[in-house]
């Protein structure tokens, strides 16, 4: 289990009322939670939390109280640890946010309610009574939550301890699926065919310009039994900068979460790289990248320029 959590959830208390978040975007996706957000590497939980508040609600919290770590296996994403916190507000005007509906309810609704996260009704009824540092761990199957854990910390675990991301795994498998960042696997025939025949942004691309461009990027393929079914680049410099492109799941293996797979991968390699940009262009499939990246549509693109060879024009 997970002594290293990468986000946080907040309770916002008012008197005898929660502040709650109905989510816009998966995770949870349709149900009420909490607010807060992922910690970014160098931050401690608490730091983190402090941020996430101010950004989805205008709340400015000093002092949050720690209430307890949240694990998980099983669950729509790769298992991982979320640091709960609770602080009390002096008024209940927030500010709205893109990540979904802001509204206040009671603590009782909060705990019980079937529109809410439904683990929430495991632990935070605890939490309001006074049962703090306190580790939760659930794990699912099929999406359903089959067992409930609840015991002390582990005794490695420490709240005010400075986010570092674990290295990012060069294989993951899910079942019958493989993902791996080893370009020795990439299937170069696969990759040329769906590019050059079936995307708009590749038509004609020669075989020796995309044998070069994967051997000069980091590159992802997800592989079902042995034949390369996904793919992605990241043109990157590993430490400052990261352009990502050429995703592509063939058609008969979609509805499997295989391109969410490969973003929320690219996404982790970038993270634990402490690279603070990653930019992508997409004709049709910004809501896969704004859900499952967290990307954003460039609110200063007049800053960015771009320079063409006269022959590419």
């Amino acid at each position: 289990m997970t002594t290293n959590p990468a986000y946080t959830l907040c309770f916002l208390l008012y008197g005898d009322e929660v502040l709650m978040l109905h989510r816009r975007f998966p995770p949870n996706q349709g149900l009420w939670n909490g607010v807060g957000g992922h910690i970014q590497p160098g931050e401690t939980p608490r730091q983190a939390v402090i941020r996430e508040v101010f950004e989805e609600t205008g709340y400015h919290i000093t002092d949050p109280d720690f209430a307890g770590l949240l694990t998980w296996e099983g669950f729509e994403i790769p298992p991982g640890g979320i640091a709960i916190f609770t602080a009390e507000v002096p008024h209940q005007e927030f500010v709205s946010n893109h990540e979904g509906e802001l509204a206040w309810y009671s603590r009782t609704w909060a705990c019980s309610a079937p529109e809410v996260v439904d683990n929430i009704h495991v632990f935070l009824p605890r939490i309001l009574q006074g049962e703090h540092n306190l580790h939760y761990h659930f794990e699912y199957q099929d999406g359903v939550r089959i067992k409930d854990y609840i015991g002390p910390l582990p005794e490695d675990f420490n709240p005010e301890k400075p986010f570092q991301p674990e290295e990012t795994p060069t294989e993951e498998q899910r079942g019958e699926f493989l993902l791996s960042f080893d370009n020795e696997r990439i299937q170069l025939e696969v990759v040329e065919d769906f590019i050059t025949r079936r995307t708009y942004w590749g038509l004609g691309r020669s075989k020796k310009l995309i044998e070069t461009s994967i051997q000069n990027s980091v590159c992802l393929g997800i592989y079902h039994l042995g034949q390369q079914v996904g793919f992605a680049r990241l043109v990157t410099d590993q430490a400052t900068f990261a352009w990502l492109c050429d995703v592509f799941v063939d058609e008969d293996y979609r509805g499997h979460g295989l391109g969410k797979w490969l973003v929320d991968a690219a996404c982790r390699f970038t993270d634990q790289q402490g690279i603070d940009e990653v930019l992508l262009a997409t004709r049709d499939a910004q809501g896969l990248y704004e859900v499952y990246g967290e990307f954003r549509v460039l609110e200063s693109a007049g800053k960015w320029m771009i320079r063409r060879r006269k022959s590419a024009s």
